[in-house]
């Protein structure tokens, strides 16, 4: 826009502009709705062809949406060449571009509220309601089904050597072999809704609904479970010394040693179906049904938490700033500072149950139960370089933790010190 009577102008399709009929002092203005642009003005006296501003997207801004044909539970992976998987209620995986468009879309035979997981030849895993667990191609087409007994909610994990971990709905943890045959299966008390993840031995941990975590050996025998006092949806985290952090519906956040025993509990107002995330300071981020995220020092005392208007069972998503992702069953996706004050928040048209994944041009994708996958401007370039960022651990959802070579050096040196 110009000052004076000058009416504005648009730009063609390569971002280049013109204007006759100006005379005299005249400040020029740009303007795009989810955009700040540098320098902000320009006032020009006379002819010029060298006007030039540069415009950067705007945090919590609306980038794009894509509309599937049901609720969009499922958490968003990203793949190497940005694109977009996620699952709906719709029964179709869906594969999208980086700029919003399809690229293909799989029907299963149910709801798709599994969250997908990317193999590193970029196979896609994702479960269905239909019983099944799919491996999708990157090109869309099918390369193999194993039927369980309703994979449900439950996630995939994949292991170093391309086993694929995954909870069911009758009660026992799957592990299946990269060309689809079972490899073994551990059977709980209850349904298995948790999402299994994978500790730097192989250790599987997952929880379920007869109140327990389990701890099991890559053979599929028991290394120890611990007995909560409801039932256990939350998908565990591991930090960076290998402790344990899973939720419960009993209103806690644990975290246990690496043999099972309790580190210690904190007690929220409501049930954590939410799956906690842990920042580069050791900080534990994990939301509750009583409406607030919270943030837990590494030994199990409040930092601070953050109240929205709804339930939080969306797991954060922690952003190379610093920041932290979360949605709310109050239709926001929420951006909120370190120090746990609000940065911005993005209302969408319905409730977001969905975790959000960060892209590496600090793109937010999550989902909401309005059916659509929402892409948000964000400014965090990227996820953060911690144990365990977001849920299932990574933009791909590999769900395993790495090997943390300083702490496995000191525990080797006090193992040898004379004592």
């Amino acid at each position: 826009s110009f000052s004076g009577v000058a009416t504005p102008t648009t730009t063609d399709a390569n971002g280049h502009w013109s204007k006759k009929g100006l005379w005299g002092s005249v400040t020029i203005t740009p303007s795009k709705t989810g955009y700040v642009f540098t320098p902000s003005s320009t006032t020009v006296t006379g002819s010029r062809d060298d006007v030039n501003f540069t415009g950067i997207s705007q945090a919590g801004t609306f980038k794009w949406k894509y509309k599937t044909g049901g609720w969009v539970e499922s958490s968003p992976a990203i793949g190497p060449d940005g694109t977009v998987y996620v699952g709906s209620n719709d029964d179709f995986l869906y594969a999208i571009r980086p700029d919003g468009t399809i690229k293909w879309e799989y029907e299963t035979g149910d709801q798709v509220e599994s969250s997908p997981a990317i193999g590193e030849d970029g196979t896609v895993y994702v479960g269905s309601n239909d019983d099944f667990l799919y491996a999708i191609r990157p090109d869309g087409t099918i390369e193999w089904e194993y039927e369980t007994g309703c994979v449900g909610r439950s996630s995939p994990a994949i292991g170093p050597d391309g086993t694929v971990y995954v909870g069911s709905k009758d009660g026992y943890l799957y592990a299946i072999r990269p060309d689809g045959t079972i490899k073994w299966k551990y059977e709980t008390g209850d349904q298995v809704k948790s999402s299994p993840a994978i500790g730097p031995d192989g250790t599987v941990y997952v929880g379920s609904r007869d109140s327990y975590l389990y701890a099991i050996n890559p053979d599929g025998t028991i290394k120890w479970k611990y007995k909560t006092r409801y039932r256990v949806d939350s998908s565990p985290a591991i930090g960076k010394d290998g402790t344990v952090y899973v939720g419960s519906d009993d209103g806690y956040l644990y975290a246990l040693n690496l043999d099972g025993t309790l580190k210690w509990g904190y007690g929220t107002e409501g049930r954590v179906y939410s799956s906690p995330a842990i920042g580069p300071d050791g900080t534990v981020y994990v939301g509750s049904d009583d409406d607030f995220l919270y943030a837990l020092n590494p030994d199990g005392t409040i930092k601070w938490k953050y109240k929205t208007g709804g339930w939080v069972e969306s797991s954060p998503a922690i952003g190379k700033d610093g920041t932290v992702y979360v949605g709310s069953w109050d239709s926001y996706l929420y951006a909120l500072n370190p120090d746990g004050t609000i940065k911005w928040k993005y209302k969408t048209g319905d409730w977001v149950e969905s975790s959000p994944a960060i892209g590496e041009d600090g793109t937010i994708y999550v989902g909401s139960e309005d059916n659509y996958l929402y892409a948000i401007n964000g400014s965090s370039g990227g996820l953060a370089d911690t144990p365990w960022p977001m849920f299932h651990h990574d933009v791909r959802h590999n769900e395993m933790a790495e090997k943390d070579r300083e702490y496995e050096i000191k525990k080797l040196i006090d193992k040898n010190e004379p004592g």
